[in-house]
């Protein structure tokens, strides 16, 4: 089961999740293109606030998602986009576990590693 990343806001706690009613809404609004392209566009920050109030209105309500209007008010609500950017990251490692980077610590095992860092993504870059 995929969980839900949650963030506070004001008074608001949002849940996003990246549920796969959230990913196929994403990708039909994206023109089509694929989830694994979209997420490194959201991860290194080369899709701007459009692909990032894409995903909020996709995966908030918990996956069900929101309209796209609303996700814009949020978005000032918190302070601008880069405020929900941690939210993001979390939704993407709840996800997407998997994508986590392994530590690399001296004489630990790739499994290890794996182990250590499961559910832990970076924070996407900023543009």
């Amino acid at each position: 089961m995929i969980s839900s990343a949650t963030h506070k806001v004001g008074k608001k706690t949002l849940k996003l999740k990246l549920s796969t009613r959230a990913l196929v809404r994403l990708e039909a609004e994206q023109g089509g293109k694929p989830f694994n392209e979209l997420l490194e566009q959201i991860l290194t920050g080369a899709g701007g606030v459009t692909l990032v109030a894409s995903v909020l209105a996709a995966g908030l309500d918990d996956g069900k998602g929101i309209e796209l209007d609303a996700a814009y008010e949020l978005i000032d609500a918190a302070g601008g986009y880069r405020e929900l950017m941690p939210l993001l990251s979390d939704a993407v490692g709840c996800a997407f576990p998997e994508l986590a980077p392994a530590s690399g610590e001296a004489g630990e095992t790739d499994e290890e590693a794996g182990e250590a860092s499961a559910g832990k993504t970076e924070t996407p870059a900023s543009p």
